[in-house]
């Protein structure tokens, strides 16, 4: 890192495009962090989630949509097993127990599309110039 924090572009990884893709690959079929880790090369599973989860937030792979598509899976599948659970109940306590839960997987599918940003926290619209007409970039003329 330099003085204002900025890596040194020397010191980037040229594979961790290809590390954080076979990450996404790999959590998209339920491998734990802890093998994922292993296998491309982060020094622990927390580093790991980190990659993924940071790779789903810019979206720039189409892999990330397969990962967060896959969670979605899972978590419809979770919130209704808890219905399940929620309606067959005969005491309160598992009532309360199954409640939680579907909360809890609500607030977790939110996060992950993105349902609870304020509008403050995003960002406005993006103009990409393409290209600059000839002469528009230069000062005025005398």
């Amino acid at each position: 890192m330099t003085k204002q924090g900025v890596r040194n572009p020397q010191t980037r990884d040229p594979n961790a495009a290809r590390r954080v893709s076979m990450a996404l690959d790999l959590r998209a079929q339920k491998v734990k962090y802890e093998e994922i880790a292993q296998r491309c090369g982060y020094g622990t599973a927390q580093a790991a989630h980190k990659a993924v989860m940071r790779e789903l937030e810019r979206t720039i792979s189409p892999k990330t949509e397969t990962v967060r598509l896959e969670e979605l899976d899972s978590l419809e599948r979770l919130e209704y097993k808890c219905w399940q659970r929620l309606e067959n109940v005969l005491y309160e306590k598992s009532m309360l127990f199954a409640v939680d839960r579907i909360l809890a997987i609500k607030e977790r599918r939110a996060r992950l599309m993105g349902l609870d940003v304020k509008t403050d926290d995003m960002p406005g619209p993006s103009i990409i110039i393409q290209e600059v007409p000839a002469g528009y970039l230069e000062g005025p003329k005398e």
